[in-house]
């Protein structure tokens, strides 16, 4: 085997994925993996601080506001969009409203055990500076359903809270 022929033909195509890779690091581009990544949002650049102050809720379960600051909190960290203050003075403060909430069962079967559950919300987070109250930003109403089968009512509850929390931390991160 020829080892100078090996190397070259191995050699040759990575760097000229370096030569052209070159020029995309001055424009701004970064691997968004990497532990310098920019995290910019409503929130700033990570380095503020972020409470949630309300939660309000339209369902009758009296598990989903704890939930749903857990979602929320977690979602902001694994991004590092800010850090959690849960007492004292914050740069902003955050609510979490969700003024429609349902869960339907629509198919079940002769043991009468729930095949298929239906669930819809509608979420809207309102971030205020912490100094002033004034609204610094509003995602507006973000709305998910969907049909989940053969789960438990409330584990299709979960994932649909989940994903609600998911799509508004992507509204808080979206710049036009």
């Amino acid at each position: 085997m020829n080892m100078g022929g090996f190397f070259a033909r191995i050699a040759r195509p990575l760097l000229l994925a370096a030569i052209i890779s070159m020029p995309l690091t001055g424009c701004g581009y970064q691997w968004q993996g990497g532990e310098g990544a920019s995290t910019s949002s409503v929130l700033g650049a990570g380095g503020s601080t972020v409470k949630i102050v309300e939660v309000e809720q339209s369902s009758l379960y009296p598990w989903v506001p704890y939930y749903l600051r857990t979602l929320m909190r977690d979602e902001i960290t694994l991004r590092r969009l800010a850090q959690w203050r849960d007492e004292g003075e914050a740069d902003y403060t955050m609510e979490i409203r969700m003024p429609s909430f349902s869960v339907s069962s629509y198919v079940s079967n002769t043991q009468d055990i729930t095949l298929l559950n239906a669930a819809t919300v509608y979420l809207e987070v309102i971030i205020h500076e912490g100094g002033s109250d004034a609204v610094a930003w509003r995602s507006g109403l973000i709305g998910y359903s969907e049909n989940f089968e053969n789960q438990r009512e409330h584990t299709a509850i979960r994932e649909l809270l989940r994903e609600v929390v998911r799509r508004a931390v992507d509204r808080m991160q979206l710049k036009f």
